[in-house]
């Protein structure tokens, strides 16, 4: 890596140079996350699903249903889930280009149990990676929500065009959290919060009277997309077992988490030919993509130095 940076820094100008080490620097760390993706998939190959009634304490993988007395509803489609994702991106156009920027993003998750017939385990789910499916997804513009997607299995029609501008204008929960909080100044600060959600629904054209009727724009465009881990629904689950610190009863002691020394924790509602099948080609995929941009920024430097 200094063979590198000396190269490049006799390669020329301070802007290819900057170019070149940022592309090497991007190359390394898909190289490196592909090598540690890899490993999962290995873990996953290597770790036979196990009854939950018997699994053993250290690393697990158990597959079950996802079930629990409080699911949390999810904001979109109105579900009851252990985890949800929400991203919202606006359609901008800058110096002739046009792309999607992201506006707002937003995920809850809860503790919740799995159940395999055989008996059922706690799950916390903290700092776990989820490959969930997408609930749904649609854009909003000229008063229609376009490329509408709502998984058939919900038995849901999905949020309304007044529903999506709704959710985007609301900060409450912000507003919730700080008023529930004892930090200074936290009243101040909620009803600044307010008084901003209040602008930006007059900025996208949200009119509140008799009836409640509301409108984005005919120029803005967003899109908006929900990913669930759903209640009482199939998931596998690659995590480390503990003792439960609190247990309700006899057959609630144990509890299913992110280790302290295997980081390996992945929810997933994928079947585990699916999951396997998906990480293989996602660690193959960037460690030769990683490779490949590596190689080819220390061709460039080379070329620009001289020597090849």
């Amino acid at each position: 890596m200094t063979i590198l940076l000396a190269v490049l820094a006799a390669s020329g100008s301070n802007h290819a140079t900057l170019f070149l080490a940022l592309g090497f620097l991007v190359g390394l760390v898909l190289f490196f996350v592909g090598f540690r993706t890899y490993r999962e998939y290995r873990i996953l190959a290597d770790t036979p699903i196990a009854p939950v009634r018997s699994i053993p304490m250290g690393l697990v993988h158990v597959h079950g249903k996802a079930t629990g007395e409080t699911p949390i509803t999810s904001p979109l489609t109105g579900v009851p889930c252990y985890y949800y994702s929400v991203l919202v991106e606006k359609y901008v156009k800058k110096d002739n280009e046009s792309k999607w920027e992201t506006v707002r993003t937003e995920n809850e998750e809860r503790t919740f149990y799995l159940d395999d017939g055989t008996g059922h385990v706690l799950v916390n789910p903290h700092s776990a990676e989820y490959d969930v499916p997408q609930t749904f997804r649609g854009e909003t513009g000229n008063q229609i929500v376009r490329n509408r997607y709502v998984d058939p299995t919900l038995g849901v029609s999905g949020p309304s065009q007044q529903n999506l501008v709704t959710y985007l204008t609301d900060n409450s929960k912000a507003r919730a959290v700080l008023a529930a909080s004892n930090i200074p100044g936290a009243g101040a600060l909620g009803k600044a919060l307010a008084v901003e959600q209040a602008l930006e629904s007059a900025e996208m054209g949200v009119s509140v009277g008799h009836g409640v009727t509301m409108s984005i724009g005919e120029s803005q465009s967003f899109r908006f997309t929900e990913h669930c881990l759903l209640a009482e629904r199939d998931c596998n689950i690659i995590g480390t077992c503990f003792e439960n610190p609190s247990p309700k009863d006899e057959h609630d002691r144990n509890m299913v988490m992110k280790g302290q020394n295997e980081k390996t924790f992945l929810i997933t509602s994928k079947a585990e030919g699916q999951i396997e099948n998906s990480l293989r080609r996602k660690a193959l995929a960037m460690i030769l993509v990683g490779a490949a941009l590596m190689v080819g920024v220390v061709a460039a430097a080379l070329y620009m130095r001289g020597m090849l």
